[in-house]
C-alpha cells in the first residue's frame, strides 16, 4: 500500500514485543471499562435509531439520515478533540464523552418526531467524537510504538464484548420489548463517567513523566507544517478505511430491512460483530510482528468477498442456500472490518510519525465515522431509489477499486526511481 522500503514500516515490524499485557499497563483497565460502557450505547443505538425512526414515520432515507446526523456530528467534534482536551484536561473530556452518549439515548424515549430524533443523533455525535479520538489517543501515549498493534487488539478485543451482544440483540430488544427499554439500555454510557474519570487521571499522570517526542527538524515550516506534511502521508490507509467503514455503516444500519426475519438480521449482525472483534485482536500481534502495511489488501480482498455474497443473497441469486450465504458474507465483512481498524490505525501511527501521533488519531478516526456516516446516507439514497442488492454491489466495486489504487501505488513505489520519475 506504501513504499516497500519504507524505512518506518521495516523498523515498526523488526522491534521486539516487550513490557506488561497491555491490559495490565496503568491506566488500561478504567480505560477500558469506561469505552465498553459508551460503546455498548453506541452499539444499541446504530442499528435501534433508525428503527425507530421508521417507527414514528420516517421513511428508508431518514432512517439512513439519522446515523449520517450521527457521524456527521461526531467528524465535526473530532477534529477539535485534541486542542479542546488541552484546555478541559483528559478527565473533563472523558466524563463529557460518556454524559453526551448515554443522556440522550434516554431522552429519545420521550421523541416522537423525526427531527428530535436526528437531533438527538447529533449530539450523541459530539459524545462519540470525543471518545473516538480520546481513545486512540490514549493508546499512542500509554504505549510506546513497538506494543501498539497488540494493545489496539486487546482494547478492541476488550470493549467489543457488549457491541457482540448489544449490536444484534437491539433490534430484538426494541421488537419484543419496545422501543423505551432498547433505549433505556443504550443510557449505559453514563455507568463509565466513574471510570472515566479514573481512566483521566491515570492518562494525565502517564503523560506528564513521558520523555517527549522529539520536535519537528530543523528548517521545517512550524507545527502546522508539520502537521500538513503528515496527513499527505497517511491517504493510503485512511483510502483503505473510509471504503470498509463504508460496507460496515450500511451492514449495522440496514442489517434490520435488508435481512429477512429477525432471527436472521440477530444472527447476521452477531456473526459480523464477532469476526470484527477477533480480526482486530488478532490483527494487532500480527502488525507487531511482520509490520501493519502487509495486511491492508488482504483486508480489503476480504471485503470484497463478503459484499459479493451478501449481494448474491439479497438478490435471492444463491436460492435456498441464500441465508448462509448472507452470514458468511456478514462474516467476511466483519473480518475485514476488524482488521481494518487495527492495521491502519498502527500504519498511520508509523508514518505520522511520534510527533504527529494526534493528528494521526484525529485524521483516523475523522476517516472511520465518514465512511461510517457515508455509508449509512448513500446506501439508504441508493436502496430508496434500487435496491439493497444493487447498494451493496456497488460497495463491491468501490472495495475493488480502492484495492487496484493501492496496488498500483504500491507497485509504483518499488520501481527504481529513475523508471518511476519517468512515468510521472
Amino acid at each position: 500500500m506504501t513504499n516497500a522500503q519504507d524505512p518506518v514500516g521495516a523498523a515498526a515490524a523488526a522491534r521486539p514485543v516487550r513490557g506488561v499485557p497491555p491490559l495490565r499497563e496503568h491506566g488500561m483497565p478504567p480505560l477500558v471499562l469506561m469505552t465498553t460502557f459508551a460503546f455498548a450505547g453506541f452499539a444499541v443505538m446504530l442499528p435501534v435509531a433508525p428503527m425507530h425512526m421508521v417507527a414514528v414515520g420516517g421513511g428508508t432515507f431518514l432512517s439512513g439520515l439519522v446515523n449520517a446526523a450521527l457521524m456527521g456530528a461526531t467528524i465535526l467534534t473530532q477534529v477539535g478533540v485534541e486542542r479542546a482536551r488541552a484546555v478541559l484536561g483528559w478527565r473533563v473530556s472523558l466524563m463529557l464523552a460518556c454524559l453526551l452518549l448515554g443522556a440522550p439515548a434516554l431522552l429519545e424515549i420521550v421523541a416522537n418526531a423525526p427531527w428530535q430524533i436526528i437531533a438527538l443523533a447529533a449530539v450523541r455525535g459530539i459524545g462519540f467524537g470525543i471518545i473516538t479520538v480520546s481513545g486512540s489517543s490514549a493508546l499512542a501515549a500509554l504505549f510506546p510504538p513497538e506494543r501498539r498493534g497488540r494493545a489496539i487488539g486487546e482494547y478492541g478485543l476488550a470493549v467489543a464484548g457488549a457491541q457482540l451482544v448489544l449490536t444484534p440483540a437491539a433490534p430484538w430488544i426494541a421488537d419484543t420489548a419496545g422501543f423505551p427499554i432498547a433505549l433505556a439500555v443504550a443510557g449505559l454510557p453514563l455507568v463509565g463517567i466513574p471510570f472515566a474519570l479514573s481512566a483521566g487521571g491515570a492518562i494525565e499522570q502517564h503523560t506528564r513523566g513521558a520523555v517527549p517526542a522529539p520536535a519537528p527538524a530543523a528548517g521545517s515550516n512550524g507545527e502546522a507544517e508539520t502537521n500538513r506534511h503528515a496527513l499527505m502521508r497517511l491517504w493510503a490507509p485512511i483510502l483503505a478505511l473510509v471504503v470498509v467503514t463504508c460496507a460496515g455503516g450500511a451492514i449495522t444500519t440496514f442489517a434490520p430491512q435488508f435481512v429477512p426475519g429477525t432471527t436472521l438480521t440477530v444472527v447476521s449482525l452477531l456473526v459480523y460483530t464477532a469476526a470484527a472483534m477477533l480480526a482486530r485482536w488478532l490483527s494487532g500481534g500480527l502488525a507487531d510482528r511482520y509490520g501493519a502495511r502487509r495486511f491492508v489488501l488482504p483486508g480489503l480482498g476480504l471485503a470484497v468477498l463478503g459484499l459479493a455474497a451478501i449481494a448474491a443473497s439479497i438478490a435471492g441469486v444463491t436460492g435456498p442456500v441464500a441465508p448462509v450465504v448472507l452470514v458468511a458474507g456478514a462474516i467476511l465483512v466483519g473480518s475485514s472490518f476488524g482488521t481494518m481498524q487495527n492495521v491502519t490505525l498502527v500504519r498511520s501511527f508509523e508514518l505520522a510519525g511520534e510527533h504527529a501521533k494526534g493528528v494521526a488519531s484525529t485524521a483516523w478516526n475523522v476517516a472511520f465515522d465518514a465512511g461510517t456516516g457515508v455509508g449509512a446516507l448513500a446506501i439508504g439514497a441508493l436502496a430508496s431509489r434500487t435496491s439493497f442488492s444493487f447498494s451493496f454491489l456497488m460497495l463491491m466495486v468501490l472495495s475493488l477499486a480502492a484495492a487496484a489504487v493501492l496496488l498500483a501505488n504500491g507497485r509504483r513505489a518499488k520501481r527504481p526511481p529513475a523508471l518511476a520519475e519517468t512515468a510521472a
